[in-house]
């Protein structure tokens, strides 16, 4: 199988291209590669273009998605010496929006209507702890700490990125999905073997089956359970940090799209602290 990577590689030394810019490149390379071998080289504009919108579903920044789609022109034309793959003005993330949002009845809808526990649990995880799509489907069995409501975020290799929520509502729906698994796969949600975990692609065509059921016509994408999830705590309240902390998010101007959706926020939401303890009484 021809190595894309290394061949982009030599490219863009001999291009003369940063080494930032070279190390982004071959990245976006080696993803691409590693979704379609040797078949990489040959693809056409609907299959590429239908790549990019992956990269929308899986919540990925609008310079990610842009780079991806750089790289790709670049591996196309200077080291295959094929046409532009992707023609036109515009970018697929700009036709997109990446930050629509659901209300919270849509929510309810959508969750009512994925029949496979399985399916729908992933759904419930990406809106009510934030994740992003690759880090609902890497997620580990024993990710969950059930006792101080927790969830431990990993990577796809397995390396711990972040701790995010374990809501209520779904604690012991999820308790109950994991203790009567019979396999033994280490991943929260297993594909096909005992070494892969779900595909995005998988929890992406739940996803549009619930939306069709419903009778919902926006043009949405997975990442709007992510979105909805931000938008929501900040319209509840939430302070804007523990909401980045959360999503993940470093970079603090990031969370001004979200605030900008979050039209009916109030400060004057949030709980007294008299709440958790004196109304029990």
């Amino acid at each position: 199988m021809p190595d894309f990577v290394e061949q982009t590689k030599k490219v863009l030394k001999t291009a003369g291209r940063s080494p930032k810019t070279a190390n982004s490149y071959l990245s976006h390379i080696r993803r691409l590669e590693n979704t379609y071998g040797n078949k990489a080289e040959n693809l056409d504009e609907d299959t590429l273009r239908k790549y990019l919108e992956d990269l929308v579903d899986e919540g990925k920044s609008l310079s990610y998605i842009n780079q991806a789609q750089s790289a790709i022109r670049f591996m196309y034309k200077y080291v295959l010496r094929k046409d532009n793959p992707l023609p036109g003005p515009g970018l697929i993330s700009k036709k997109i929006p990446l930050h629509g949002i659901f209300n919270r009845e849509e929510i309810s809808q959508i969750f009512a209507n994925v029949h496979e526990l399985k399916y729908r649990l992933a759904l419930m995880l990406i809106y009510s702890a934030g994740l992003r799509v690759g880090e609902a489907t890497h997620l580990l069995r024993n990710a969950v700490d059930f006792d101080n409501m927790v969830i431990h975020v990993n990577d796809q290799d397995k390396k711990f990125i972040r701790d995010t929520i374990l809501a209520n509502s779904i604690s012991e729906i999820l308790r109950y999905y994991i203790e009567t698994r019979t396999d033994d796969s280490p991943w929260m949600f297993p594909g096909r073997g005992k070494t892969n975990c779900i595909s995005p692609r998988t929890i992406q065509r739940a996803f549009a089956e619930a939306m069709l059921a419903v009778g919902i016509e926006k043009r949405a994408t997975l990442g709007w359970l992510r979105h909805s999830f931000a938008v929501h705590m900040l319209e509840d309240g939430i302070d804007r940090k523990l909401v980045r902390n959360l999503l993940g998010i470093t970079t603090p101007s990031m969370i001004s799209p979200y605030m900008k959706l979050a039209e009916k926020r109030s400060a004057l939401r949030v709980n007294s602290p008299a709440d958790r303890f004196l109304l029990k009484k």
